[in-house]
């Protein structure tokens, strides 16, 4: 149309000027009306002849752009036919003014080991196809909601030998434009392998996750029969090695203790700090048996892996034995332990611990003891990487150890207090 409405105004145009000018050429060299007339006729013919060549060349013009834009328009097309054909993705153009399919990619019949010539005929083939636990929901997205867009359409199509694929799909609704008709295009990924290596990843991860438990669980054991083995040596031990025996004991059990949390618990890489930390502290009070002692927990939430459970757990069972060997050892009616960790900002964490028993004598420098208990004390706060805040004690007035921790193995979740 805008070709013909331009060579339309340009003949308009051209005719105009030609008959304008062309008679004023004549009135001023023509005077006699008969040589008027004569030159009239070949004025006629010499504007037929002149407009002919005129729009000839018009036309020519606008065959040799429509020819171009008709050449690109197929590089493009056959472009995007290329394209649809090579990619793996299954691509489908359905008309939804006459319910057919305009485009049918190669990829459709592979996928649902159907012929071309079958779908297009018959789109409820595909419909077919689909697994029947699938089938409702997808028919009912194809069949009704056809005008809206959808992703991440995951569902199973079933073979004709039984063999089960998994298909993931887009929508999308193209509305008409110029008169043009509606269309809705689907592009269908083939998810088969990747559903069945995810399938085969999870049931390697429930076999790991199995055989962790079980390594938790013999370690647990191991450490058990280690701890009855001392237990025998206890008692046929003289007291101060039997002291020693029980010592290491206590220990071992507060190992063993972090093991059988993991095997237990739901997750395998880490335990909670509050759920260690009481059944630790418990534990260790009824292997002293002093019920007398009054112990006060308050404990934030946190998530201990095994590689920094151990040294706190040992932390605290020293702590603990300290207190119940040397601490308490005359009866005291408000004999009380206080321990408190604090989860702080970007991992940081730390633990105060506290008894109002008899203390450190007169002049004791723990920096400068030999005793195997508060050395264990630092030289695990350091495999922590923590460092002491403050270490205060005076006979007859208690302990106060006060750690501060940062370190690069730990993952707070939480800071709820028990």
């Amino acid at each position: 149309m805008k070709a013909a409405a331009r060579i339309a105004i340009f003949y308009l145009f051209f005719g105009f000027l030609w008959i304008y000018f062309s008679d004023y050429a004549i009135s001023l060299f023509f005077q006699s009306a008969e040589d008027t007339r004569e030159i009239q006729s070949f004025k006629g013919w010499g504007f037929v002849a002149l407009s002919a060549f005129v729009i000839y060349v018009l036309l020519v013009r606008e065959l040799k752009n429509q020819k171009k834009v008709l050449s690109e328009k197929f590089e493009s097309d056959q472009l995007f036919q290329v394209i649809l054909e090579r990619i793996e993705d299954a691509v489908i153009v359905f008309n939804l003014d006459t319910w057919k399919i305009d485009f049918l990619s190669e990829q459709v019949s592979r996928l649902f080991d159907l012929k071309t010539k079958e779908i297009i005929a018959n789109p409820q083939l595909l419909i077919d196809r689909v697994f029947e636990a699938d089938r409702a929901r997808m028919s009912h997205i194809w069949m009704n909601q056809l005008k809206e867009n959808h992703t991440g359409l995951l569902y199973r199509i079933q073979m004709s030998d039984g063999k089960i694929k998994w298909a993931l799909e887009h929508r999308l609704f193209i509305p008409s434009k110029d008169g043009s008709p509606n269309k809705a295009v689907a592009v269908i990924s083939d998810m088969t392998s990747y559903m069945e290596n995810q399938t085969k990843l999870e049931q390697s991860l429930k076999e790991n996750e199995t055989l962790l438990t079980e390594v938790h669980h013999r370690v647990k054991n191991n450490l058990a029969v280690i701890i009855s083995f001392l237990q025998l040596q206890v008692y046929s031990s003289p007291r101060e090695t039997a002291d020693i025996l029980e010592q290491s004991i206590v220990r071992i059990k507060a190992i063993a203790l972090v093991h059988e949390k993991l095997y237990s618990g739901k997750n395998l890489s880490g335990l909670s700090s509050v759920d260690y930390i009481t059944s630790l502290v418990e534990n260790i009070k009824l292997m002293y048996m002093r019920a007398d002692i009054s112990i006060e927990l308050d404990i934030q939430k946190m998530e201990f892996n095994i590689i920094d459970a151990i040294p706190m757990g040992l932390m605290i069972t020293e702590m603990l034995t300290n207190s119940f060997r040397h601490a308490f050892k005359v009866a005291k009616p408000d004999a009380r332990i206080q321990i408190e960790f604090i989860v702080g900002e970007n991992h940081q964490f730390e633990l105060k611990y506290r008894d109002n028993g008899i203390g450190f004598p007169e002049g004791f420098d723990y920096h400068k003891a030999e005793t195997i208990g508060l050395s264990v004390i630092f030289s695990l706060s350091s495999q922590l990487n923590g460092k002491e805040v403050s270490c205060i004690s005076s006979p007859n007035q208690g302990v106060f150890y006060h750690f501060s921790f940062s370190p690069k193995k730990m993952n707070s979740k939480s800071n709820s207090s028990l």
